[in-house]
């Protein structure tokens, strides 16, 4: 048990380290997680001691701490080793410290190993629920989710996965992940509110570009506007070109230059040849199908991508340039072919505190998604205050709980490091998205997330995880 052992230095590191780091940090602590019924230690070293006891499952109590507490367990379901063991530890590592910052001694997590395998995973599904789970956050990876979910599901036990493909969710699990369907409606319905109504899309070949696809031609379509054009390319460097070179319809429009500049040269006129000379600072003529077009794509080949629309006639001036989640990465502020394009995510400053306390506690920069474990436990933290229901279709094995489906999906939401979300009764989940225009060096916020969902009241009650 290797990954166990890890874990267990991990939190004994965690418990040993000041308090008043991870507790006075700016306001790091929710209030409302403060606000609790448990009487706790007074002393930095009675609670360091109290919540290391919690997570290695010892029910030890020193004379200061609780004699005797009700205990919520935590499965923590995650690949933390194998090829993505690096970022499955990282989500491991953002989960406690999110149990630290709720310091509720009920709390438990119980990790484990799924190694990024199928096999392995539902073995440790049902591990989990041997162990007496009270609910499982994880796995990472959609097929992973969706065999976790279902052997949760079986034993009425709630799972909330990491997963951001809407495949993988369902009644009976949900996932956390950044939807591309969130962020390519919020982006659309914006474009169509600044005035533009026809809609171009590049996409890669491949699950995720099929899901973009997808759901830009419902919000597109939802919006009243036009889809006119599309292409997609193979996930290659090489093979991008000549999508971009089609989506742009740079021969035609190149032989209609050459044509007319032909024809009026013919015509042998001083007039027609300053028209000439001004056609030349062009290599097409005509204007595009589309004034708006999606490229959801990251990373290196959206830096090959880009410098290809305005080399191919795209004129990034008449025709705006959008993206999806994978441009949420600082590193594009340095890329002039993206400058003045639009994509929406949660707004940049949000979770800043929450990535210097990792760094700090961790030494190294933790990736985008850990975010997603720290605010699925606070979301447990913050159900867990409240009273547990008990009711016929909703227990699990007749034991009253804190995690059902209604609670889980309180329409007002939940406030966690990305801003406000909530979970969907089919298992996906929304969120409040901000607007982001690219420019030298920064992200600009140009439209705000919204304060509330639609048709729904926010309620602070739920405004329960830190900024």
């Amino acid at each position: 048990m290797k990954n166990m052992r890890t874990f267990r230095s991990m939190t004994k590191m965690l418990a040993l380290a000041p308090f008043f780091m991870l507790g006075a940090c700016g306001g790091q602590i929710p209030e409302k997680i403060i606000e609790r019924d448990i009487i706790y230690s007074e002393t930095a070293e009675d609670r360091a001691t109290q919540q290391n006891d919690i997570i290695d499952g010892s029910t030890n109590a020193t004379e200061n701490s609780i004699t005797s507490i009700e205990k919520i367990k935590i499965a923590v379901l995650l690949p933390l080793s194998g090829e993505v063991g690096e970022t499955g530890q990282a989500l491991l590592n953002a989960a406690t410290m999110a149990l630290f910052d709720a310091y509720d001694p009920r709390l438990q997590l119980l990790p484990y190993d799924t190694r990024a395998n199928i096999t392995q995973t539902e073995t440790v599904t049902r591990e989990a629920i041997k162990a007496g789970a009270d609910i499982i956050i994880g796995p990472l990876l959609s097929a992973n989710v969706q065999i976790a979910g279902n052997i949760a599901g079986e034993a009425g036990i709630p799972l909330i996965g990491f997963s951001n493909d809407y495949k993988a969710a369902s009644p009976n699990s949900f996932i956390l992940g950044f939807l591309p369907e969130n962020e390519v409606r919020r982006v659309v319905n914006y474009a169509v509110s600044k005035g533009y109504k026809e809609f171009a899309g590049l996409f890669p070949e491949g699950r995720y570009g099929d899901q973009v696809r997808s759901a830009y031609g419902l919000a597109v379509s939802n919006s009243d506007a036009l889809l006119s054009t599309i292409e997609t390319y193979q996930s290659d460097a090489d093979q991008v070109f000549e999508p971009v070179k089609t989506l742009a319809d740079y021969d035609r429009r190149r032989r209609a230059h050459r044509n007319e500049v032909r024809f009026l040269k013919s015509l042998n006129d001083d007039m027609m040849d300053e028209i000439v000379e001004s056609l030349d600072q062009s290599e097409v003529l005509g204007d595009l199908l589309f004034d708006a077009v999606i490229v959801p794509e990251g990373g290196a080949l959206l830096r090959t991508v880009a410098p290809l629309l305005p080399f191919y006639e795209i004129d990034t001036e008449k025709v705006k340039v959008l993206g999806t989640g994978l441009w949420n990465d600082k590193t594009l502020t340095n890329e002039p072919p993206l400058y003045g394009a639009w994509f929406a995510a949660p707004d940049p400053e949000a979770p800043e505190s929450f990535f210097k306390r990792y760094e700090t506690l961790f030494k190294a920069k933790p990736p985008r998604i850990t975010t997603l474990a720290y605010d699925a436990v606070g979301l447990i933290a913050i159900l867990a205050r409240d009273k547990p229901e008990a009711s016929e279709n909703d227990d699990i094995n007749g034991k009253p709980h804190y995690f059902s489906k209604k609670a889980l999906t309180d329409p007002a939401g939940f406030k966690g490091v990305d801003g406000l979300f909530r979970l969907l009764p089919d298992g996906s989940n929304d969120r409040v998205l901000a607007v982001l225009e690219i420019q030298k060096g920064e992200f600009k916020v140009i439209d705000p997330a919204a304060s509330a969902f639609p048709a729904f009241g926010f309620s602070l009650k739920r405004a329960a995880l830190p900024k």
